[in-house]
């Protein structure tokens, strides 16, 4: 049977011989496959880690259980998702031995080994008290009127005409309801059921910009982005910050719980929009058309290539219909559209508007600045 000799375990206290076990178990629950040798094998490891660089901790671990290319991705997210969030400073043993005894005392007096210092390490444990970090979330208190604005904004948006419908003037009966309608009369039809004409769903490219500079915006938009998918409109929803992410589905399923950061690989920290929009266009050009109405929420900061972002707007404002850019900054009074990025995108977006709560979306919506969108 697998064990753990004592001079294997060296220092760690008993909590954090207990954080590595439960941490095995929560990544069986994420598809790994962590049984007793790599709980063995962390666990000797971190006798001779540096507990306090989390850092040197992950690493290590991720050597011992992750065995797939997709486990080994995966693993820096989950590690610090498990080993975050928690105040409780854990120690390593504090070993007491006895002295000889002192003259006359009788007694046996333990003190603390010289040679063994005790070492505070910051190895922080799970616990589902804890809860997730969301990097999107819907606010539940405005889904209602949020999704009832984001059905007025559609039904004033231009959508790509049908074959179908297309009927020349010439009025067409509708057998099946004709059918239906006449049945209480025995199937005699006395009024015939014209074919109504019904327009196609306008297409629709919202992409969302969630780099730290837009962390106070994020809950209304979340709201914005999951209205889109409760709507009738061909929806698709894009994330970027440094990399372009298509979170359509994840948006519907998951947006009012909350999608934690997890969910959300390759989206790190800063604003590379060129390259964002770059990657729609190579990876999503079936989106892109005359009808398509690309939504672009962003402050405009782009810490990559000037050209790459003149480019790339370039390029979407020549395939798509009509792009718009909203810019939550706009309600600050003394902003002014200076930056690189945003410069360089006001020539080829067709409108600038100040969203970033339910109050200006709704003035957004009543105002008529999306009858054209």
């Amino acid at each position: 049977m697998e064990h753990l000799k004592t001079d294997r375990i060296g220092n760690l206290t008993g909590e954090i011989i207990n954080q590595v076990i439960h941490f095995s178990s929560w990544l069986r629950n994420h598809g790994f496959h962590a049984g007793v040798p790599e709980t063995l094998t962390a666990l000797s490891s971190l006798a001779k880690l540096n507990i306090i660089s989390m850092e040197e901790v992950c690493t290590a671990f991720r050597s011992i259980y992750a065995r797939t290319p997709a486990e080994w991705d995966m693993f820096p997210a989950l590690c610090e998702k498990y080993f975050s969030g928690r105040k409780a400073r854990l120690e390593k043993k504090q070993h007491l031995y006895a002295d000889e005894e002192g003259e006359g005392s009788g007694v046996s007096e333990i003190v603390e080994n010289p040679l063994i210092d005790t070492i505070h390490g910051h190895l922080s444990g799970y616990h589902p008290s804890d809860g997730e970090r969301f990097a999107l979330r819907a606010d539940s208190h405005i889904l209602t009127e949020v999704v009832k604005l984001t059905q007025l904004a559609v039904e004033s948006m231009s959508a790509p005409p049908g074959r179908k419908w297309q009927s020349k003037g010439r009025k067409k009966i509708d057998l099946r309801r004709t059918i239906r309608t006449s049945l209480p009369y025995v199937g005699e039809p006395f009024v015939f059921k014209m074919l109504r004409r019904r327009p196609n769903k306008p297409r629709i490219v919202l992409i969302l910009d969630i780099s730290g500079s837009m962390k106070s915006y994020a809950s209304f938009f979340s709201t914005l982005a999951w209205s889109f998918t409760r709507v009738r409109a061909q929806v698709q929803i894009f994330l970027f910050s440094t990399q372009l992410l298509r979170v359509t589905s994840l948006i519907t399923r998951k947006s009012v719980t909350g999608i934690p950061y997890t969910d959300l690989p390759g989206l790190r920290g800063g604003t590379r929009i060129g390259d964002s929009l770059k990657q729609l266009l190579d990876k999503y050009p079936s989106l892109l058309n005359r009808y398509a109405n690309v939504m672009i929420v962003s402050d405009g900061f782009d810490a990559g290539p000037p050209e790459q972002m003149h480019s790339s707007m370039r390029d979407l404002s020549a395939r798509v219909g009509r792009i718009v850019w909203i810019n939550p900054l706009l309600a600050e009074p003394e902003y002014e559209p200076t930056a690189t990025g945003m410069s360089i995108a006001l020539p080829y977006i067709d409108a600038f508007l100040d969203i970033h709560d339910v109050v200006t979306w709704r003035k957004a919506v009543h105002g008529g600045t999306l009858q054209s969108l």
